[in-house]
Order: structure tokens, then C-alpha cells, then sequence
């Protein structure tokens, strides 16, 4: 009898960590917080023009200002 009882005690046992059920409407909200985010964050950078992220030739006035320094220069 007390050698099947130290296997059962043996199968009992759980690994990895334990979360209370408290945790979850945190867990939630902060996934949710932080998806947003992201998906925020990526809309501003993806979509809006003042930003200076890529070469914009528009609003470049690189061209301008070495035209006015050659002509400085000439």
C-alpha cells in the first residue's frame, strides 16, 4: 500500500507556473492595450506625409539650397 501511494503522489504533481484567475481581465486589457498600440503606431508612420521617414521629394529643399550655393559660388 505505501509504495502506490508515493506513485500517486508523484502523478500529481503539475509543471510550469501558475496564474491566478485574477490575472486574466489584466492580461486582457494589457494585450489589448498594447495591440492597439502597435497598430496605431504603424498606421501614423505608414500613412502620414509631414513625416521625413523615406526620401520625399516634395518636401525636400535640398535641391534648392545647393542651387543658391552655386550661384553663390559663381
Amino acid at each position: 500500500m505505501r509504495p502506490s501511494l508515493l506513485l500517486l503522489n508523484a502523478a500529481k504533481k503539475t509543471s510550469g507556473t501558475k496564474v491566478p484567475v485574477e490575472l486574466t481581465p489584466l492580461f486582457l486589457a494589457m494585450s489589448v492595450a498594447l495591440a492597439s498600440g502597435c497598430y496605431f503606431t504603424y498606421r501614423k508612420l505608414s500613412t502620414d506625409d509631414s513625416l521625413r521617414i523615406t526620401s520625399n521629394p516634395e518636401q525636400s529643399a535640398l535641391e534648392d539650397v545647393l542651387r543658391q550655393a552655386e550661384k553663390k559660388a559663381h
